[in-house]
C-alpha cells in the first residue's frame, strides 16, 4: 500500500515575487496586444488635443452637481411636452404605410424644387392662370390629393 501524505508544501511567493509574476503576466498581453493598444493610444491623444479629456475629468469630478442640474432640467414640463410629442410623433409613423410615406415625400420633394424653380422667375399668376392650371394633370392630382386628405384629417379629428 502506498503512504499517506500528510505534509503539503504550498510554494508561497513572496510580494516581489508575486509583483514580479504580475509584471511579467502584464508585459505579455501588452505584448499579446500591441496592434490595439497602439490604436487606443493614439484615440486617447486626439482626445487629448480636443480637450475631451479635460471635459470628461471635469464632468467626473462635479458629476453630482452635473446630476443635480440634470435631473432640473428633466423635471421641467416642457421636457415632459417634448417627451409625449416625441412619443406621439413615434406612434405617428408606426400607423403610416412606409411606401405612401415615401410617395408623398417624394412628392412634397419635387413640387418644393419646382417651386424654388419657378420663384427664380418672378412671374405673377392671376385669375385666368390659376383656372387654367387647374386642368394640369398634375396640379389636379395635387389637389385631389390634397381635397382627400383634408378630408381624412377631418374624419379623424371628428372621431377624437
Amino acid at each position: 500500500m502506498a503512504k499517506a501524505i500528510k505534509q503539503i508544501d504550498e510554494s508561497i511567493l513572496t510580494p516581489d515575487q508575486q509583483q514580479a509574476a504580475d509584471l511579467n503576466e502584464i508585459l505579455e498581453q501588452l505584448t499579446a496586444n500591441k496592434e490595439s493598444l497602439l490604436i487606443l493610444l493614439e484615440i486617447i491623444e486626439e482626445l487629448h488635443k480636443f480637450g475631451i479629456l479635460d471635459i470628461t475629468k471635469g464632468m467626473l469630478r462635479t458629476r453630482h452637481e452635473l446630476g443635480i442640474l440634470a435631473m432640473e432640467e428633466l423635471d421641467k414640463p416642457t421636457v415632459h411636452d417634448l417627451v409625449r410629442s416625441g412619443i406621439s410623433t413615434f406612434n405617428f409613423f408606426t400607423k403610416v404605410d412606409p411606401d405612401q410615406l415615401n410617395t408623398l415625400l417624394n412628392g412634397a420633394s419635387e413640387g418644393l424644387k419646382n417651386s424654388s424653380e419657378q420663384s427664380q422667375k418672378d412671374e405673377k399668376l392671376g385669375l385666368w392662370g390659376l383656372a387654367k392650371s387647374i386642368r394640369d394633370p398634375d396640379v389636379n392630382r395635387s389637389i385631389t390629393t390634397m381635397v382627400h386628405f383634408l378630408q381624412g384629417m377631418g374624419q379623424g379629428i371628428k372621431t377624437k
